[in-house]
């Protein structure tokens, strides 16, 4: 917990302060001071991007943009009058070194980032499974800096490979936060906790677990890793998982036919979870050694495809008419 905590203001925080202070001290040339604006901007974009905003506020990374701004205009206005280019001399060369190496780090970054943002092919269409509430993007998208998921791509973790696109979802505060404080250990604290999910689809259930106990952070149940979920039919290789949800919250049983926007359950914290939250994911088959043991498929929702750091502003809830847990229809399949 005091790592996670110390790499978020690490990472947030400081470096980004020190790289903004050292953009505004005073260049030898104007080319150096361009090089060093290219590589802190670079830097600076990259933390926007990819930066876990959740833990502090999403609405910190626009203040770090503003600051950036700040501390580019302050350095230019220190480096008027001074030539177009002169040989470095002492440390200058180290900070021209510093500046090359973060240049080519954030670009590196940028790209994943960039990347991370195509929709592969064959997505799954789905409805958004939350109402009613601001909620924020930790963990989507097709490249391991913005989706830790990636990793079960592996071959040691084939079992697992059902969730390579997933999407890990918290809610937002109206201050941009998920939690009251940085990593509480009260489950209650974190908005997200209780929050009803909704199917996202007309389909069939497949499959349900109910019975794991809600784990205080940051203690996990690595051993069934999805903890309480509802695996859901939506159509021909198209099962979606809806995990970590709250012990004893699963309004359906297995076998159960249900329509978009019946409820499913509240979120919790079982199974393998840091901390409440959603996980989505959609896959071509129920699964065989494990509940994530089938080929992977990404996911629209509303849509959209979901990327870290992205901002789902919920619809309101549908009427408790519209949203009965057990649908009297057939599923389309």
């Amino acid at each position: 917990m005091l790592v996670l905590i110390a790499s978020t203001l690490l990472s947030l925080v400081v470096l980004p302060l020190a790289a903004l202070y050292w953009l505004t001290r005073r260049s030898g040339s104007l080319a150096g001071w361009g090089l060093k604006a290219l590589a802190v901007g670079g830097y600076v974009w990259a933390t926007f991007g990819l930066g876990g905003w959740q833990m502090l506020s999403y609405y910190g990374r626009y203040v770090l943009l503003l600051l950036a701004a700040w501390a580019a205009l302050l350095g230019a206005w220190r480096v008027v009058g001074a030539p177009v280019w002169s040989m470095p001399r002492g440390r200058q060369w180290v900070g021209h070194g510093v500046a090359v190496l973060l240049l080519v780090a954030s670009g590196w970054a940028l790209a994943g980032m960039h990347r991370g943002q195509e929709v592969p092919p064959d997505p799954v269409t789905l409805s958004s499974p939350l109402r009613d509430g601001t909620f924020y993007v930790a963990s989507g998208g097709s490249h391991s800096l913005v989706n830790p998921h990636m990793k079960v791509a592996a071959p040691d973790l084939q079992e697992w490979r059902g969730q390579l696109w997933a999407v890990d979802v918290v809610e937002l505060s109206p201050a941009g936060n998920r939690a009251r404080g940085l990593y509480p250990t009260t489950l209650s604290d974190f908005a997200i906790y209780g929050t009803p999910v909704y199917a996202p689809c007309d389909g069939r259930v497949e499959a349900v677990t109910d019975t794991l106990p809600d784990l205080v952070p940051p203690a996990r149940d690595t051993a069934r890793k999805a903890g309480n979920y509802v695996l859901l039919r939506c159509g021909p290789e198209a099962y979606v998982m809806l995990a970590h949800l709250k012990q004893g919250s699963v309004d359906v049983d297995s076998g159960d036919s249900v329509a978009t926007g019946a409820r499913l359950g509240a979120i919790g914290n079982s199974g393998n979870s840091w901390e409440p939250h959603l996980h989505l994911n959609a896959q071509r088959g129920p699964g065989a050694r494990t509940v994530l043991d089938a080929d992977p498929r990404p996911m629209v929702l509303d849509g959209r495809f979901l990327v870290r750091n992205d901002v789902i502003r919920a619809r309101p809830r549908p009427s408790e008419d519209a949203a009965s847990a057990r649908s009297p229809e057939n599923p389309p399949f």
